[in-house]
């Protein structure tokens, strides 16, 4: 442990020369700050001070300082509430010397003098304390299931590859080298590895599973993606053990977070986890920036402020899906933002995999995406609305920066997946900042621009089907690759014949058909998008039900046919297509035509009867008495 104290009062000249070596001794293996202000090493070299950092808006400014006010054991940074820090506060009290003198020649001269039997009797104390710990449950070994469910080595390394070309240019998890040495050891004797190494690679092939060409490669890693993420999330689960707060136990933390994503496990509850992780990460110290920290290679200083930035990301990302605060506020972390000038992402200097770290620039909008998500999730305040369009220009500042930077990136189609995960990162929060705004608009024109942004957001997020490989995590995903089916249809559907001026003339009227052809492709891309979610395991049919209804109508108002017909036909239709999607893969499963999954369905198709019987001039889009907000929108509400 390394305690840093703060300045401390004025001694009196007597209890200078009788500083307590009780407190010293407790903490013998630390870096005591000298005089000068500088860290000594316990040899009495003095360590130079860390170069003065340079601030910028997402690691806040700090009053110039060179060490952290507290301790460091271990792994872990304490603050002066922590037990360990009452040793250093001991110091100037002379009354404890005996107690210190005694404590020095046990500890310090343990093999002769007249305590060797006190020395041998606190040796035998150890010894015995250990069996007795060794009678508790250990989380130390994994299941020797697990080893038996590894893919074959080439699926593991063509995960690898994959994963470091997808996620891994926006997340910064993991360092290639490193991983990659420390997995080929792994190899050569998988049950004598480390678990962290093969939960770690287990992991990345569950994430990287979606992107396999090959369907029974596929299908195979998404059978066992379940059981390795359930295993990884015991070894990481409470009581948490001390061996868990390492660097890589905060990488199989991030992984696992993706990997429940991509495979929906419990996706819903990421801001729950990430929340775990944030505070594990800032009782290692990662919030601190490294100059702070001692000594430590560059490797390791940059490792660890990518690690922090990566969870800050996870975290902002996952509290906007919750509809929760961040939990962290600007001015809690001095870690600066990664270097964009690491270019161990996909490989050794031989690769020729194109490198992407778009880290660096996803990194400058934290700070600001954290207000947004304050002001978004806020559940007292309500903020105004200059409020809602000043921050909303400041986050249409950062896409144009991002789009800036995918522009200066993108060359090579095999970047595509990175440019499509970074824009999703950064172009939900504008679509989240004025969704319920642009809902108001339908019946307050006050309104309108945010209906013009939330929709453009919409779209955006919607052309990301076009990407092959992106399409396909948000085909299968859950939590923030929900984002087309939970937020942005409804705004593409709304936004039908939303402009009353189209009917003022025929010139105005032929113009928006124009505008809405174009939306209605959007449109049918986002059912169909729908209808492939149920194809990969979505089970809640009642979205795709709902989007073909209003696919319906929205056809039928552009074609000026009876919309009631339409809708009505729509149900039909949409809920004898799910019926059959489903029962073809229940039929996969053992059992699963028990009286139990039949009443399921049964009870299903029972709650939208009385959607059918809508009145003959109900207007999904259009109905004056709902004001589309959602608190009041009776038939999402019943869904």
């Amino acid at each position: 442990m390394c305690p840093v104290s703060s300045t401390k009062s004025p001694m009196r000249p007597s209890q200078a020369m009788q500083t307590n070596r009780y407190a010293r001794l407790a903490r013998e293996t630390s870096n005591p700050v000298s005089s000068s202000g500088s860290p000594q090493r316990a040899d009495g070299v003095q360590i130079s001070n860390p170069p003065e950092v340079t601030h910028s808006p997402e690691a806040p400014s700090r009053t110039a300082t060179t060490h952290i006010q507290g301790t460091i054991s271990k792994t872990r940074v304490f603050g002066n509430g922590h037990w360990m820090n009452t040793f250093s506060q001991l110091e100037t009290l002379s009354v404890l010397q005996p107690i210190g003198d005694l404590y020095e020649a046990i500890i310090q001269h343990p093999s002769h003098g007249p305590l060797n039997s006190i020395t041998d009797r606190i040796t035998q104390c150890k010894i015995l304390g250990r069996r007795i710990k060794s009678q508790y449950p250990s989380r130390g070994s994994l299941p020797a299931e697990i080893y038996h469910s590894l893919p074959d080595l080439q699926v593991v390394n063509e995960s690898i590859r994959l994963y470091f070309t997808t996620f891994e240019t926006c997340y910064r998890v993991l360092h290639y080298s490193s991983f990659m040495a420390e997995y080929e050891n792994s190899l050569i004797n998988p049950k004598g590895s480390e678990s962290s190494i093969l939960l770690q690679a287990l992991l990345v092939v569950a994430i990287a599973g979606p992107f396999f060409e090959n369907i029974d490669a596929r299908n195979d890693v998404a059978a066992k993606a379940h059981t390795w993420i359930h295993t990884a999330q015991t070894w990481l689960s409470a009581p948490l053990e001390k061996d868990r707060l390492t660097l890589r136990g905060i990488q199989v933390h991030c992984l696992l977070l993706l990997a429940r994503q991509v495979n929906r496990v419990g996706a819903d509850l990421i801001w729950i986890s990430a929340g775990s992780l944030l505070r594990m990460a800032m009782q290692m110290g990662l919030h601190q920036d490294p100059t702070f920290m001692g000594e430590m290679s560059p490797k390791r200083r940059e490792t660890r402020r990518q690690l922090w930035y990566a969870i800050l990301e996870f975290n902002v990302q996952a509290a906007l899906d919750s509809g929760m605060l961040p939990m962290i506020a600007i001015g809690d972390w001095t870690t600066q933002p990664p270097s964009d000038k690491d270019p161990n992402i996909a490989g050794d200097e031989n690769s020729s995999e194109k490198v992407i770290n778009f880290q660096p620039i996803l990194s400058k909008s934290i700070s600001l995406r954290l207000r947004a998500t304050r002001i978004i999730n806020s559940l007292l305040e309500q903020p105004s609305y200059d409020q809602i369009l000043e921050i909303g220009n400041e986050l249409a500042l950062t896409c144009r920066d991002v789009a800036i930077a995918i522009d200066q990136a993108v060359s090579d189609p095999r970047t595509k997946f990175a440019t499509s995960l970074c824009s999703h990162l950064i172009r939900r929060f504008s679509l989240c900042l004025h969704y319920q705004y642009a809902i108001k608009a339908k019946v307050n024109p006050l309104y309108t621009y945010s209906r013009h942004v939330g929709v453009e957001a919409a779209l955006d997020i919607v052309s990301l089907l076009e990407d092959d490989l992106y399409s396909r995590v948000l085909c299968c995903g859950g939590g923030m690759f929900r984002d087309i089916v939970t937020r942005g249809a409804m705004l593409i559907f709304l936004d039908f014949g939303s402009d009353r001026e189209a009917e003022s003339s025929m010139f105005a009227r032929k113009r928006d058909l124009a505008r809405q052809e174009n939306l209605l492709r959007d449109a049918r891309s986002v059912v169909q998008h729908a209808k492939d979610r149920i194809r990969h395991g979505e089970t809640n049919v009642k979205i795709y039900v709902f989007f073909r209804m209003m696919m319906a109508q929205a056809e039928a108002h552009l074609a000026r046919l009876p919309e009631k017909e339409a809708i009505s036909k729509s149900l039909n239709e949409s809920v004898d297509e799910c019926h059959a999607i489903l029962k073809e893969m229940a039929a996969k499963v053992p059992d699963a035509t028990s009286p139990e999954g039949q009443s399921g369905t049964d009870a299903m198709v029972s709650s939208l009867e009385g959607v059918v019987n809508l009145d003959d001039n109900f207007d999904w889009m259009n109905d004056g008495e709902l004001d589309f907000d959602f608190s009041d929108f009776q038939v999402l509400s019943q869904w």
